[in-house]
């Protein structure tokens, strides 16, 4: 396993964990906050474990998929997220599925 995989890994375990200080420390050594982990973005992961906290950090670290972030928030019901998103003027992103796939994964990976 790649260096940079091996530290993105570590990064999603303390997301999991609501490490927080964990989660600093691999940014600071240089994981990306917008990594991709089964179909899912680290952020939604976040989003996921409805941990602000964390949240902030990966946004302010870079995390591109803010627009999925809140439309993944909204979709699944995960009501605390909202409100900090949405203060950060993020605005969800229109999602028009195609026939025959459904709205997950695809619906919340970046497609940058």
């Amino acid at each position: 396993m790649n260096a940079e995989k091996r530290l993105a890994m570590d990064l999603l375990d303390a997301v999991w964990k609501e490490d927080v200080q964990k989660v600093e420390y691999c940014l600071q050594l240089g994981a990306s906050p917008s990594w991709v982990f089964n179909g899912y973005p680290i952020l939604m992961h976040a989003i996921s474990i409805g941990n602000e906290e964390i949240v902030n950090i990966l946004i302010d670290a870079g995390a591109i998929q803010k627009q999925e972030a809140l439309g993944f928030a909204l979709e699944r019901g995960i009501g605390q997220m909202i409100r900090p998103l949405v203060f950060r003027g993020i605005v969800p992103k229109h999602f028009e599925p195609k026939k025959g796939f459904g709205y997950y994964p695809q619906r919340f990976c970046s497609t940058h």
